[in-house]
């Protein structure tokens, strides 16, 4: 073999071995740098020569430099940084209405309690302002933790939203740049003729892996280097150099609401309900599994709350003699609705029964003359073609009837409990106004009695009949205009009954009724009970009130609220109910809380497994470093033979 091929045998090693070096080097200053995949050179023998005495070879040269990665690992890391990404972000916010709603000094069970405590206290005590200044404080600060949770309510909503706003500039931003580097890399790979530019590729990578925990992305790679990336339901975000715009806008309905939109050339398309995966999933989910239902329930125990109170306290007598009015204020409605369109139409909706009210938000439609309400919680749907046929089919099961027109095309969105707690508030505002006493009295008395003005006594009649205490259950002919006296005749066997509704009662001392109720209900619904055995001529008198302050009669009755069963079709009382919110919230937490720690560990696996491939191993690069030196230097020790032949032979024939 000449001495120049053999010069060139080694040069082409010595370069081939610098390529390794360099490569190497590379690798270990980039052991640090996020996202790097490892690269390593590769070479191959140059095509051999013919002698004639065969083939010799002609050395080595560098095939190519290859990005040691898999794109197999690399869709588990985008997938887990997304999976982890949407449990992080609707843990974060989730723990932070979980802290306020179970905490005793924020949230409304020790406040309801200590309502109804000094309620109590001012029924053992009817005549004491004192007590009743206690209880018209106690009841100013339940509103105000009414107040105060929906306000801390609003306040996340307007953190929801500025998440969205910084969620979708953050993936815009990055699919710019992965649309600049998808032109980037498409030209260097052509002046490549065919090799990729690997560090631009990972810098690629770590920018689809940043979009991927803000949302799921699918990739596809093309032939030419560049990447094509899809959201949601197959809404394209990048395709080739062609990026998309994610933003928010306000809601059709709720201006306080905002939807996430996609901007593609001119047009533009809301893909809230497409959106899966990552921070942005993370955050709606919260809105509408934990925020907006927990706001919505907490509105619903306002509105059982001050409905029941006032229906209660309304039927009661103040200390001014008056009807009790309402308690707190009236949060029946009408309730306004928010348009989905520019209309000078208004929808309202006014709440009959709260005992039955969800805490769904509706839509109303008005197709073509066909009103269609959708609870839509459930999308369960109810249509007529009249609001006054609408209500008829689902008042009685929804609890509110729809109290205005709307017109043709239109839509409303309809909450009945939403912004509720908001306007929970005392109405009463004069210790003097509460109505702990009932209007009624009932006393035993003869027709000598009836004579004496307010008379009271004791047990007058000659029989062991008695009538208990009455109560009425509305104020149809309250206060009576006269007394009612009810006079034992043995003929009937009862009752003749003078004033109110007049007439006769049966009433048969020889049956053991154990007390025998009787209602009349044109006179406020008076319920009483007649008990014992009356003798020819005993009289029984039911008669207004005339000493208010020494009776709690109404007020004991305010007191049982606490317990009775007037939430979810008569199954919770009001603790309870708010018991429901907190402890769904308690429990989407909790289960977020093991989620993140299963997707954490889940999370570490898959890029443990990318770093195993693609990761640089400082031990596997310090023996490269050794080989590719040897080989090197070997290379290196061929040119200096080569070199010493040549000169052996221009000495020989010099």
């Amino acid at each position: 073999m000449a001495s120049g091929d053999l010069l060139a045998i080694g040069t082409s090693g010595l370069l081939v071995s610098q390529r390794q070096l360099a490569t190497t080097s590379h690798n270990i200053s980039n052991v640090n740098t996020d996202g790097y995949s490892r690269q390593r050179t590769e070479q191959e023998s140059s095509l051999p020569q013919y002698s004639g005495s065969g083939y010799i070879g002609t050395g080595v040269e560098t095939q190519t430099t290859v990005r040691l990665a898999s794109e197999f690992l690399e869709e588990q890391v985008r997938n887990s940084n997304s999976q982890l990404g949407q449990v992080d972000a609707f843990l974060e916010l989730s723990e932070q209405i979980d802290n306020i709603l179970a905490n005793s000094d924020s949230g409304l069970t020790s406040t309801l309690e200590s309502f109804f405590s000094a309620l109590q206290d001012a029924n053992d005590d009817p005549s004491s302002t004192s007590t009743r200044q206690v209880l018209l404080t106690e009841a100013e600060t339940l509103a105000s933790r009414f107040q105060l949770l929906d306000e801390r309510f609003s306040q996340l909503n307007d953190q929801v939203n500025q998440e969205l706003v910084n969620l979708t500039q953050e993936i815009t931003d990055a699919a710019r740049s992965i649309a600049q580097m998808n032109v980037d890399i498409v030209q260097k790979t052509g002046a490549g003729q065919g090799d990729m530019p690997n560090d631009l590729i990972d810098q690629r990578e770590v920018l689809i892996k940043q979009i991927a925990e803000n949302i799921d992305v699918s990739v596809v790679y093309q032939d030419d280097g560049a990447v094509n990336l899809f959201i949601g339901s197959g809404q394209s975000l990048v395709v080739g150099s062609i990026a998309s715009t994610l933003e928010t806008q306000q809601n059709q309905f709720n201006s306080q609401d905002l939807d996430i939109i996609m901007i593609q050339g001119g047009g533009s398309v809301n893909v809230t309900e497409q959106i899966s995966g990552g921070g942005l999933q993370g955050v709606i989910d919260f809105k509408q599994e934990v925020l907006e239902p927990s706001r919505s329930g907490l509105g619903r125990v306002a509105i059982a709350l001050s409905e029941e109170m006032n229906a209660q306290h309304e039927l009661g007598m103040t200390l001014q003699d008056t009807g009790g009015g309402n308690f707190f204020t009236d949060l029946a409605g009408p309730i306004s609705g928010l348009a989905g369109q520019v209309s000078a139409t208004t929808a309202s909706l006014t709440i009959i029964d709260s005992r039955v009210l969800s805490t769904s938000d509706y839509r109303l439609d008005n197709n073509a003359g066909t009103y269609v309400l959708t609870r839509l919680d459930d999308n369960v749907s109810y249509s007529a073609a009249s609001i006054i046929d609408l209500n008829t089919a689902m008042s009685a099961a929804e609890g509110f009837t729809i109290t205005s027109d709307i017109a043709d095309g239109e839509s409303f969105l309809m909450r009945p409990t939403y912004d509720a707690a908001a306007s929970f508030d005392v109405n009463v505002n004069n210790v003097l106004d509460i109505a702990l006493a009932a209007p009624i009295v009932s006393r035993q008395g003869n027709d000598t009695d009836l004579s004496v003005p307010g008379t009271t006594g004791s047990a007058i009649n000659s029989g062991t009949g008695d009538i208990n205490l009455p109560s009425i259950s509305n104020l149809t002919n309250i206060p009576l205009t006269g007394n009612i006296t009810l006079t034992y005749n043995d003929s009937i066997p009862g009752f003749d009954v003078a004033g109110g509704p007049g007439g006769t009662i049966d009433y048969d001392p020889s049956v053991d009724y154990g007390g025998k109720s009787f209602t009349f209900s044109g006179y406020g619904n008076i319920t009483f009970e007649l008990s014992g055995q009356p003798d020819q001529g005993d009289v029984f008198v039911i008669e207004n009130n005339s000493e208010p302050y020494n009776d709690n009669r109404n007020g004991l009755l305010m007191a049982q609220l606490q317990t009775t069963k007037t939430m979810e079709n008569s199954s919770t009382d009001f603790q309870n109910a708010y018991g429901i919110i907190v402890s769904d919230v308690g429990t989407k937490t909790h289960s977020a809380q093991v989620d993140l720690a299963a997707q954490q560990i889940l999370s570490e696996q898959a890029l443990a497994d990318r770093e195993n491939y693609s990761g640089v191993n400082l031990d596997e690069e310090a023996a490269n470093l050794l080989k590719f030196q040897q080989a090197y230097q070997a290379s290196a020790r061929v040119v200096s033979i080569a070199d010493e032949m040549f000169q052996t032979l221009i000495d020989a024939v010099g």
